[in-house]
Protein backbone atom coordinates (compact mmCIF):
# COMPACT_ATOMS: atom_id res chain seq x y z
CA UNK A 1 0.00 0.00 0.00
CA UNK A 2 1.21 3.26 -0.82
CA UNK A 3 1.91 6.11 2.19
CA UNK A 4 1.24 9.39 1.57
CA UNK A 5 4.37 11.56 3.27
CA UNK A 6 4.87 14.83 3.48
CA UNK A 7 7.27 17.19 4.99
CA UNK A 8 7.57 21.22 3.91
CA UNK A 9 10.18 22.91 5.21
CA UNK A 10 11.95 26.87 4.37
CA UNK A 11 15.62 27.19 4.99
CA UNK A 12 16.74 30.07 6.35
CA UNK A 13 20.33 31.89 6.34
CA UNK A 14 20.53 33.22 9.74
CA UNK A 15 20.62 29.06 10.55
CA UNK A 16 23.44 28.99 7.98
CA UNK A 17 21.54 27.35 5.24
CA UNK A 18 22.52 27.87 2.05
CA UNK A 19 19.99 27.04 -1.22
CA UNK A 20 23.30 25.72 -3.18
CA UNK A 21 24.47 23.35 -0.53
CA UNK A 22 20.83 21.63 -0.30
CA UNK A 23 20.47 21.65 -4.22
CA UNK A 24 23.89 20.09 -4.21
CA UNK A 25 22.95 17.17 -2.04
CA UNK A 26 19.53 16.51 -3.09
CA UNK A 27 20.67 16.52 -6.86
CA UNK A 28 23.93 15.18 -6.41
CA UNK A 29 25.79 17.53 -8.20
CA UNK A 30 28.78 20.07 -8.15
CA UNK A 31 28.01 23.21 -6.95
CA UNK A 32 29.52 26.56 -6.01
CA UNK A 33 29.61 29.86 -3.88
CA UNK A 34 29.76 32.46 -5.71
CA UNK A 35 30.91 35.18 -2.94
CA UNK A 36 32.96 32.59 -0.76
CA UNK A 37 34.40 30.06 -3.57
CA UNK A 38 33.13 26.91 -1.14
CA UNK A 39 32.38 24.37 -2.95
CA UNK A 40 29.37 21.85 -2.39
CA UNK A 41 30.28 18.71 -3.97
CA UNK A 42 27.83 15.61 -3.84
CA UNK A 43 28.39 13.75 -7.38
CA UNK A 44 29.17 10.27 -5.70
CA UNK A 45 26.60 10.40 -3.73
CA UNK A 46 24.83 6.71 -3.89
CA UNK A 47 20.46 7.19 -4.81
CA UNK A 48 19.70 9.67 -6.72
CA UNK A 49 17.99 8.48 -9.74
CA UNK A 50 17.60 12.12 -11.65
CA UNK A 51 16.89 15.37 -10.95
CA UNK A 52 16.43 18.61 -13.09
CA UNK A 53 15.31 21.87 -13.10
CA UNK A 54 11.75 23.05 -14.07
CA UNK A 55 9.86 26.66 -14.44
CA UNK A 56 7.43 28.41 -15.57
CA UNK A 57 7.05 29.07 -19.07
CA UNK A 58 8.64 32.23 -20.15
CA UNK A 59 11.56 32.07 -17.72
CA UNK A 60 15.40 33.02 -18.54
CA UNK A 61 16.74 29.74 -20.20
CA UNK A 62 19.61 29.57 -17.33
CA UNK A 63 17.02 28.19 -14.68
CA UNK A 64 18.02 24.60 -16.65
CA UNK A 65 21.54 25.18 -15.28
CA UNK A 66 21.36 24.44 -11.44
CA UNK A 67 24.45 26.09 -10.55
CA UNK A 68 22.82 29.48 -12.41
CA UNK A 69 19.09 28.51 -10.44
CA UNK A 70 20.36 28.66 -6.98
CA UNK A 71 23.28 31.37 -7.75
CA UNK A 72 20.20 33.38 -8.50
CA UNK A 73 17.95 32.54 -5.60
CA UNK A 74 20.97 33.47 -3.23
CA UNK A 75 21.56 37.04 -4.54
CA UNK A 76 18.04 37.83 -4.70
CA UNK A 77 17.86 37.74 -0.75
CA UNK A 78 19.70 40.65 0.55
CA UNK A 79 19.16 39.91 4.50
CA UNK A 80 21.30 38.01 6.78
CA UNK A 81 18.11 35.91 8.26
CA UNK A 82 16.05 35.63 4.40
CA UNK A 83 14.88 32.31 3.35
CA UNK A 84 16.64 31.12 0.41
CA UNK A 85 14.40 28.07 -0.66
CA UNK A 86 11.62 25.86 0.24
CA UNK A 87 11.73 21.94 0.10
CA UNK A 88 8.87 19.78 -0.13
CA UNK A 89 9.48 15.84 0.57
CA UNK A 90 7.48 13.86 -0.72
CA UNK A 91 7.34 9.81 -0.56
CA UNK A 92 6.21 8.13 -3.46
CA UNK A 93 4.59 4.80 -3.96
CA UNK A 94 7.07 1.52 -4.30
CA UNK A 95 4.54 0.05 -6.54
CA UNK A 96 5.05 2.12 -9.39
CA UNK A 97 8.29 2.06 -11.47
CA UNK A 98 10.99 4.53 -11.88
CA UNK A 99 9.61 6.13 -15.03
CA UNK A 100 6.13 6.24 -13.46
CA UNK A 101 7.62 7.50 -10.31
CA UNK A 102 8.91 10.14 -12.34
CA UNK A 103 6.52 11.07 -14.07
CA UNK A 104 3.99 11.44 -11.19
CA UNK A 105 7.55 13.91 -9.44
CA UNK A 106 6.58 16.37 -12.64
CA UNK A 107 3.52 15.47 -12.55
CA UNK A 108 3.22 17.47 -8.87
CA UNK A 109 6.00 19.80 -9.61
CA UNK A 110 4.10 21.29 -12.59
CA UNK A 111 1.20 21.99 -10.47
CA UNK A 112 3.19 23.55 -7.65
CA UNK A 113 5.11 25.72 -10.49
CA UNK A 114 2.07 26.78 -11.98
CA UNK A 115 0.22 27.85 -8.60
CA UNK A 116 3.05 29.15 -6.77
CA UNK A 117 5.15 30.76 -9.67
CA UNK A 118 8.46 29.70 -8.50
CA UNK A 119 11.43 27.41 -10.33
CA UNK A 120 12.25 24.70 -8.47
CA UNK A 121 15.01 21.33 -8.83
CA UNK A 122 12.73 17.91 -8.94
CA UNK A 123 15.06 15.10 -7.77
CA UNK A 124 13.58 11.39 -7.58
CA UNK A 125 15.80 9.29 -4.70
CA UNK A 126 15.89 5.36 -4.20
CA UNK A 127 14.97 4.13 -0.86
CA UNK A 128 17.16 3.80 1.99
CA UNK A 129 19.06 0.19 3.12
CA UNK A 130 16.95 0.35 5.64
CA UNK A 131 13.59 0.09 3.80
CA UNK A 132 13.92 -1.00 0.37
CA UNK A 133 10.10 0.39 -0.22
CA UNK A 134 10.73 4.09 0.79
CA UNK A 135 11.15 5.91 -2.77
CA UNK A 136 10.47 9.57 -2.28
CA UNK A 137 11.29 12.86 -3.79
CA UNK A 138 12.98 16.35 -3.13
CA UNK A 139 11.11 19.67 -4.81
CA UNK A 140 13.52 22.39 -3.86
CA UNK A 141 11.49 25.55 -4.50
CA UNK A 142 12.86 29.26 -4.82
CA UNK A 143 10.87 31.54 -2.59
CA UNK A 144 10.74 33.94 -5.45
CA UNK A 145 8.69 33.87 -8.13
CA UNK A 146 10.30 32.94 -11.57
CA UNK A 147 9.41 35.51 -14.36
CA UNK A 148 11.08 36.37 -17.68
CA UNK A 149 13.31 38.94 -15.70
CA UNK A 150 14.61 36.22 -12.81
CA UNK A 151 13.08 36.07 -9.98
CA UNK A 152 10.89 38.63 -8.66
CA UNK A 153 8.32 39.00 -5.86
CA UNK A 154 8.36 36.51 -2.36
CA UNK A 155 5.95 34.21 -2.36
CA UNK A 156 4.75 35.17 0.66
CA UNK A 157 1.47 32.80 0.68
CA UNK A 158 3.83 30.22 1.93
CA UNK A 159 5.17 31.95 4.57
CA UNK A 160 2.17 30.76 7.10
CA UNK A 161 1.22 34.38 8.02
CA UNK A 162 -2.33 34.85 6.54
CA UNK A 163 -3.58 31.35 4.29
CA UNK A 164 -0.22 29.15 4.88
CA UNK A 165 -2.57 26.43 6.54
CA UNK A 166 -4.74 26.28 3.41
CA UNK A 167 -2.10 26.21 1.08
CA UNK A 168 -0.32 23.55 3.13
CA UNK A 169 -3.82 21.42 2.79
CA UNK A 170 -4.25 22.42 -0.71
CA UNK A 171 -0.50 21.12 -1.35
CA UNK A 172 -1.39 17.92 0.90
CA UNK A 173 -4.94 17.27 -1.13
CA UNK A 174 -3.54 17.78 -4.55
CA UNK A 175 -0.60 15.76 -3.72
CA UNK A 176 -2.53 12.73 -2.56
CA UNK A 177 -4.90 12.88 -5.64
CA UNK A 178 -1.93 13.12 -8.10
CA UNK A 179 -0.43 9.62 -6.13
CA UNK A 180 -4.25 8.10 -6.74
CA UNK A 181 -4.68 9.14 -10.02
CA UNK A 182 -1.03 7.81 -11.07
CA UNK A 183 -1.96 4.32 -9.07
CA UNK A 184 -4.85 3.72 -10.61
CA UNK A 185 -3.69 4.62 -14.12
CA UNK A 186 -0.97 2.10 -13.34
CA UNK A 187 -3.80 -0.29 -12.30
CA UNK A 188 -1.77 -1.07 -9.10
CA UNK A 189 -1.84 -0.18 -5.22
CA UNK A 190 -4.53 1.37 -2.76
CA UNK A 191 -5.55 4.80 -2.56
CA UNK A 192 -3.55 7.37 -0.18
CA UNK A 193 -5.36 9.64 2.82
CA UNK A 194 -3.86 12.72 2.79
CA UNK A 195 -6.20 13.91 6.44
CA UNK A 196 -4.58 14.37 9.51
CA UNK A 197 -5.89 11.43 11.87
CA UNK A 198 -7.50 13.93 14.07
CA UNK A 199 -9.78 14.57 10.97
CA UNK A 200 -10.42 11.00 9.47
CA UNK A 201 -11.70 10.24 13.51
CA UNK A 202 -14.06 12.87 13.25
CA UNK A 203 -15.30 11.42 10.19
CA UNK A 204 -15.70 8.47 11.50
CA UNK A 205 -17.70 9.97 14.50
CA UNK A 206 -19.67 12.20 11.92
CA UNK A 207 -20.45 8.53 10.12
CA UNK A 208 -21.83 6.64 12.98
CA UNK A 209 -18.64 4.24 13.13
CA UNK A 210 -16.61 6.11 15.69
CA UNK A 211 -16.12 3.49 18.01
CA UNK A 212 -14.91 0.97 15.46
CA UNK A 213 -12.37 3.08 14.52
CA UNK A 214 -11.39 4.09 17.83
CA UNK A 215 -10.89 0.53 18.66
CA UNK A 216 -8.84 -0.05 15.71
CA UNK A 217 -6.91 3.15 16.72
CA UNK A 218 -6.11 1.59 19.71
CA UNK A 219 -5.20 -1.33 18.77
CA UNK A 220 -2.58 -0.12 16.14
CA UNK A 221 -1.32 2.49 19.30
CA UNK A 222 -1.07 -0.66 21.46
CA UNK A 223 0.92 -2.75 19.16
CA UNK A 224 3.01 -0.47 17.77
CA UNK A 225 4.18 0.42 21.22
CA UNK A 226 5.04 -3.06 22.29
CA UNK A 227 7.07 -3.75 19.17
CA UNK A 228 8.97 0.21 19.86
CA UNK A 229 8.66 0.82 16.51
CA UNK A 230 6.77 4.25 14.77
CA UNK A 231 3.12 4.04 13.87
CA UNK A 232 3.17 3.77 10.16
CA UNK A 233 0.09 5.58 8.75
CA UNK A 234 -0.17 8.05 6.09
CA UNK A 235 0.66 10.96 7.69
CA UNK A 236 3.69 9.43 8.96
CA UNK A 237 3.25 10.10 12.56
CA UNK A 238 4.81 8.44 15.65
CA UNK A 239 2.76 7.02 18.01
CA UNK A 240 3.39 9.61 20.36
CA UNK A 241 2.15 12.19 17.68
CA UNK A 242 -0.78 9.99 16.98
CA UNK A 243 -1.82 9.73 20.52
CA UNK A 244 -1.52 13.84 20.84
CA UNK A 245 -3.97 13.76 18.16
CA UNK A 246 -6.40 11.41 19.27
CA UNK A 247 -6.44 13.98 22.64
CA UNK A 248 -7.65 16.75 20.23
CA UNK A 249 -4.12 18.79 20.71
CA UNK A 250 -3.73 18.76 16.36
CA UNK A 251 -1.10 18.17 14.41
CA UNK A 252 -0.79 21.82 12.67
CA UNK A 253 1.24 24.36 14.44
CA UNK A 254 1.50 28.29 13.48
CA UNK A 255 4.17 28.37 10.28
CA UNK A 256 6.94 31.14 11.27
CA UNK A 257 9.84 32.14 9.02
CA UNK A 258 11.69 29.10 8.81
CA UNK A 259 9.07 27.04 8.98
CA UNK A 260 5.98 26.30 6.77
CA UNK A 261 4.85 23.06 8.32
CA UNK A 262 6.65 21.10 10.83
CA UNK A 263 6.10 17.63 9.70
CA UNK A 264 8.02 14.43 9.74
CA UNK A 265 11.41 14.50 8.69
CA UNK A 266 12.23 12.40 5.35
CA UNK A 267 15.59 11.13 5.86
CA UNK A 268 17.51 10.59 2.59
CA UNK A 269 20.66 8.45 2.74
CA UNK A 270 24.27 9.55 4.30
CA UNK A 271 26.40 6.72 3.34
CA UNK A 272 29.38 6.88 1.97
CA UNK A 273 29.97 10.94 2.46
CA UNK A 274 33.08 11.46 4.34
CA UNK A 275 33.48 12.39 8.25
CA UNK A 276 34.15 15.68 7.42
CA UNK A 277 31.06 16.62 5.69
CA UNK A 278 28.55 15.09 7.90
CA UNK A 279 27.51 18.53 9.54
CA UNK A 280 26.66 19.99 5.86
CA UNK A 281 25.30 16.57 4.80
CA UNK A 282 22.78 17.07 7.82
CA UNK A 283 21.99 20.69 7.38
CA UNK A 284 21.59 20.55 3.85
CA UNK A 285 18.91 17.25 3.82
CA UNK A 286 16.97 18.37 7.37
CA UNK A 287 17.58 22.12 8.02
CA UNK A 288 20.48 21.71 10.30
CA UNK A 289 17.62 20.43 12.55
CA UNK A 290 20.92 18.88 15.23
CA UNK A 291 22.04 22.18 15.21
CA UNK A 292 25.32 22.49 13.21
CA UNK A 293 26.11 25.02 10.29
CA UNK A 294 26.98 24.36 6.87
CA UNK A 295 30.52 25.76 7.49
CA UNK A 296 31.79 25.06 3.98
Amino acid sequence: MAIEHIRIKAYSRAKGHSALAAAAYRGGYLLTEPKSGARHDYRGRAGIIQSRCLAPPGSPPWVDDPQALWAAAEAAERRHNSTVCRDFAIALPHELDDPKRWDLVLDIAHRLIERYGFALQASHHRPTKDDPRYFYAHLLATTRRMEASGLTQKTRILDGRINGLAEIQWIRAMIAERINAHIAQAGIGDAVEHRSLNDRLEAMRGNGIFVQGQASFEDLLSRYRQEGRLLSVPDGHTAEQAQRERQGLGMDTPADETSVARMPIIRAPTDGLSSSRDDEAQSAIQGDRSGHQDKH
